[in-house]
This record gives C-alpha cells, sequence and structure tokens, in this order.
C-alpha cells in the first residue's frame, strides 16, 4: 500500500495571490534585492558591533554605566530582527521558486 500524499497548491495560488496584499508584494521585492547570506552577515556584523560597544562600556560613578552599554543593547536586539528577515526572505524565494517549476511541469 504505497500511497503518496500530494500537498499541491493547484487551487489556491490564484487566491493566495489575492489575498496578498500591496505591502506584502513590496516587502517582498524589497527583502529579495539581497541574497539571504546577507542578513546573516549583517546579524553577525550586528552581534560584534554590539559586543565591542558593550567592553568599551565604562563606568561612572552616578549613573551607572555610560551610554555606550545602551546603545550595545539596541544594536544586540538587531540580530534576531535581521535573521527572521533572512529566514522569511528564504522561504518566499524558495515558494516562487517551487510554484515556477510547478507551472513548467504543467
Amino acid at each position: 500500500m504505497d500511497q503518496s500524499f500530494d500537498v499541491s497548491t493547484q487551487g489556491m495560488t490564484s487566491t493566495l495571490n489575492k489575498n496578498e496584499g500591496k505591502t506584502t508584494q513590496l516587502i517582498e521585492r524589497q527583502t529579495s534585492r539581497l541574497p539571504s547570506i546577507a542578513y546573516l552577515g549583517l546579524a553577525f556584523g550586528s552581534m560584534l558591533i554590539s559586543a565591542s560597544l558593550a567592553a568599551s562600556a565604562r563606568p561612572q560613578r552616578r549613573f551607572g554605566y555610560s551610554k555606550r552599554l545602551e546603545l550595545a543593547n539596541f544594536v544586540g536586539q538587531w540580530v534576531p530582527s535581521l535573521l527572521l528577515i533572512g529566514v522569511y526572505n528564504k522561504l518566499v524565494k524558495v515558494e516562487h521558486e517551487m510554484l515556477s517549476a510547478r507551472s513548467v511541469v504543467r
């Protein structure tokens, strides 16, 4: 009993395109301009900048630490967002490749 389960989007492609808004299409166009590895590089760079800012923060008498520590935390919080944008970019590219391959096969 070899049964395969086909998860096709034959009737859904037109529905998906109708439901996507102009904002979503704009975001996809903008994020697809950079390769997915660029987002990983930006995230890694943010980690390095954040670590260097935190290491260079000096303690002060009245206020705890200098503003560099706050800036280090701010830059460090970019990392998850950049990684998430990179994953979204990759998923969108894979989806477009699968849909274009499906339309060529038909």
